[in-house]
């Protein structure tokens, strides 16, 4: 209470401070979108600032007099105007800066270097959806398979987009889309990201050493920030591709009202194709596929997103965003059949069978953004996350059977199955960011969080034979129901020192309802600048995890994550980072980035990979599915060279990691995870052949995942007394090595991208792509298929045989862009 009191106080006195301060929000004049790090300074001075995310700017204690007011961006038109301020009185003006005919490579270069001498956060990139377009990807344009590219990330396989990021797995990452949290990123069991590229505006990515804004993660930051919507037309764009469309439409509010809108849905037809084949191979082999479903695969996904702002007035802005997105597999059919007897009777069936699949995310947000003086900006944030999985499987077989003689039995099988994980996510966040000068930016907030875990199985069997015996095991129900509040406050300071020097100072304290006790995050920066490009940075922080995933700690393939609540016996995870980087940024605007990093874990749980199918102490066979954990140490630490260049006719960056990952349980002594790889090197590159050309490439290299190797199988014999007889039975094992002691044959993919544009009349464009991934067939294996070898004379076992089962292949696929 202290603490709360002291900051409702500062908050106050903060909002009492007046100066003469000149503020405002700078914007593209073409759409309206907010122009991030755009240069505002008086002219003859070395007084000014940047803009933030919003575009908002604010110079807090400039001279009284006239003055020249300068707004510049390369790629607009400079503005200039005189103003005349006045002793004690703010100065208001917003701008609309107009695009010139320079390369559009260029925009960002004046941005790039803003964002370099201001950021004191370590591993942070920023990527907009021009580099995510211009890249290889399967299918289509995917921004975790980019952000896998980047230095420190890795994903286990090719079939997945599920983000290792130094040493952390996925559930420790915070996604979000314009900070609602995101509890299931993904498409097709990660295949596909849940992010429709079209709707996105950029992505920020902080792969360690985030602020102090951000908690309940230990991992590394991603949020996706989507397009306001045009405020001056309605425009949109549109893709189609081999396995997709998707579209995005924008424009302004109707009427008098002042705002803008942005809708953009995508979807697959995985569905329809299936279904075409499945009814092509029913037409040429009817009587083989009598009975069987009507489509084979009947899967597909969509994603629907929506935003929209309406400024009430220059200081009060509402914003609404949502978004809905689900993934679905339907299969059913019927049979029925009849077969004579051999002794003249006959036997009749009749069978149905559902399985009914669905799991995807829903997501609503209301944000109010107050400018309560030109030094202070309050943001509310409401918003709703829920994630859902259900499975929904049943099967009813039903029938009689009649003897000549008239005698009659009939029989009535049914069985059900229910799977479900649901988490509800409410959320209510505020944030503060006061300037009181041209040394410090002071941000605070309380964040409170409602979350509720529901999972479980419902079970139920009937089972009546023709010999009358009849069994019934009904709605066996096994539930767990985890209410979770979390609340966070925190407070931070950006200083600059001097000239040179600048820290970043933040301080997290958050609670738990299911475990005591107050939990404290220290976080520290510190930036040098050696000259005006070049800078030191060091970063300490701790980062504390309330929630984990129940999924196998080997799984090589993940179709959705089982969240829950960190149970109460266990103690609350947390983890240190250290991170130590030099940057410079080169006249022809490329960064050259070197860090070195280390992350301790305390406190972690894994999931006891055991057998879902136990025996009780009646000696019943009982299902289990709820397993233990292990406790769990793990350390992570490594080297990560980072060389980006931004402008120019040839983009891209190269990206080398060498990283090592070891964990600790009570059942292993320290070993390599399966998502372990020391080294990992990416170099991207986009080359603008011609003005409307386009050439992209990708190449990665990265030693193979590590895996339990299989030595050897042997026979043994079990037995057990069932009904006062002794029952006897053979069973197979595995003779396995040391845990994950040898690895995988090295990674290596190349993919290439190739675009062409053509304008349109109206001044929109069309764009035609096409791409090749694993340009090379390389063999990248995703596991190991064993099987025994023998003698084919004698029949007598020789030893274990293997066979890799690979990832992508070669695979071209094409599609279109189109903007209006």
């Amino acid at each position: 209470m202290k603490i709360l009191k002291t900051y409702i106080i500062f908050l106050a006195l903060s909002a009492l401070s007046f100066s003469q301060t000149i503020n405002g929000f700078v914007r593209d004049n073409s759409n309206g979108e907010p122009l991030s790090y755009a240069n505002v300074f008086l002219q003859e001075s070395n007084i000014g600032a940047a803009t933030n995310m919003d575009g908002y700017f604010v110079i807090p204690k400039a001279p009284a007099g006239a003055h020249k007011l300068v707004v510049s961006m390369i790629g607009f038109e400079i503005q200039t105007m005189t103003i005349i301020l006045e002793d004690g009185k703010n100065f208001r003006k917003d701008f609309r800066l107009i695009p010139v005919t320079l390369s559009g490579e260029e925009v960002i270069v004046t941005a790039e270097r803003q964002k370099f001498r201001e950021s004191v956060e370590p591993s942070q990139i920023q990527l907009n959806m021009r580099e995510i377009e211009r890249l290889p990807s399967f299918v289509e344009p995917d921004i975790f398979r980019i952000l896998k590219l980047l230095p420190g990330v890795q994903t286990m396989n090719d079939f997945s987009s599920a983000l290792y990021v130094r040493g952390s797995t996925p559930d420790q990452n915070l996604i979000m889309m314009d900070g609602i949290t995101v509890y299931n990123p993904f498409h097709l069991g990660g295949i596909f990201s849940t992010f429709n590229t079209d709707a996105i505006k950029e992505a920020d990515f902080q792969a360690g050493g985030f602020p102090a804004r951000y908690g309940g993660r230990m991992g590394s930051i991603l949020n996706i920030i989507n397009r306001e919507g045009n405020t001056e037309k309605v425009s949109g764009r549109a893709n189609i591709s081999m396995i997709s469309s998707k579209g995005m439409i924008e424009g302004p509010l109707p009427g008098k009202l002042k705002g803008s809108w942005m809708l953009a849905g995508r979807r697959t037809y995985f569905d329809l194709f299936t279904k075409l084949g499945t009814y092509i191979a029913k037409k040429k082999y009817a009587d083989e596929m009598e009975g069987a479903p009507n489509n084979f695969f009947p899967y597909h996904f969509y994603d629907i997103e929506g935003k929209i702002n309406l400024d009430l007035t220059n200081n009060h802005r509402l914003t609404f965003s949502t978004f809905i997105g689900d993934d679905i597999y339907d299969m059913s059919f019927e049979n029925s059949y009849q077969n004579d007897l051999w002794d003249g009777g006959y036997r009749e069936s009749n069978e149905t069978f559902s399985f009914d699949w669905k799991w995807g995310n829903q997501t609503n947000s209301l944000t109010w953004r107050w400018l309560i003086s030109p030094k202070m900006v309050l943001k509310t944030f409401a918003a709703s996350s829920r994630f859902r999985f259900w499975i929904d499987l049943d099967s009813h077989e039903w029938g009689k059977r009649k003897y000549d003689y008239s005698e009659e039995s009939n029989w009535d099988n049914t069985f059900y199955f229910d799977a479900f994980d649901i988490v509800d996510d409410k959320s209510l966040e505020t944030e503060f960011t006061y300037t009181p000068n041209d040394k410090h930016t002071i941000t605070s907030g309380f964040q409170v969080k409602d979350i509720g875990f529901n999972l479980g199985l419902i079970l139920g069997t009937s089972w009546l034979g023709e010999d009358s015996i009849s069994i019934s095991m009904k709605d066996t129900v096994l539930w767990m129901d985890q209410p979770s509040q979390e609340m966070g406050l925190y407070i931070q300071d950006k200083w600059h020192i001097t000239s040179r020097l600048s820290t970043q100072l933040g301080f997290r304290l958050s609670t738990a309802s299911a475990h005591e006790g107050i939990f404290s995050d220290p976080r520290v920066g510190l930036k040098y600048l050696i000259d005006d490009d070049t800078s030191l940075k060091l970063n300490w922080g701790r980062y504390h995890q309330f929630m984990t995933i129940a999924n196998p700690q080997d799984e090589n393939l993940r179709f959705i994550d089982i969240w829950m609540a960190i149970p109460e016996e266990n103690k609350i995870p947390f983890s240190d980072h250290t991170i130590l980087g030099i940057e410079h940024l080169s006249a022809k605007n490329i960064l050259y980035r070197l860090e070195v990093y280390h992350k301790s874990f305390d406190n972690l749980i894994t999931l006891k990979q055991g057998n879902l199918f136990l025996e009780g102490d009646d000696g019943m066979i009982q299902f289990s599915p709820f397993n233990d954990f292990y406790e769990t140490d793990a350390y992570a630490y490594g080297l990560e060279g980072f060389i980006q260049k931004k402008a120019g006719t040839v983009t891209g960056w190269a990206a080398y990691t060498y990283a090592v990952t070891r964990w600790k349980t009570e059942l292993h002594d320290w070993y390599a995870p399966k998502f372990d790889r020391p080294h990992i090197l990416n170099i991207v590159g986009d080359w603008q052949w011609t003005p409307k050309t386009h050439i992209g490439l990708t190449v990665s290299y990265a030693t193979g995942n590590p895996y339990t190797e299989v030595q050897g199988r042997i026979q043994n014999w079990g037995e057990k007394y069932w009904i006062n007889y002794l029952n006897w039975w053979q069973r197979d094992g595995l003779l396995v090595g040391e845990k994950n002691a040898a690895r995988f044959p090295d990674y290596f993919r190349i993919d290439v991208n190739f675009t062409k544009r053509k304008s349109l009349k109206n001044g929109g464009f069309r764009e035609w792509y096409f791409q090749i991934i694993n340009v090379t067939n390389h063999l990248n294996a995703l596991m190991y298929i064993y099987d025994t070898e023998y003698d084919e004379q004698t029949g007598q076992a020789l030893g274990m045989r293997r066979a890799g089962l690979p990832m992508f292949p070669i695979f071209p696929t094409f599609g279109m862009r189109i903007q209006f």
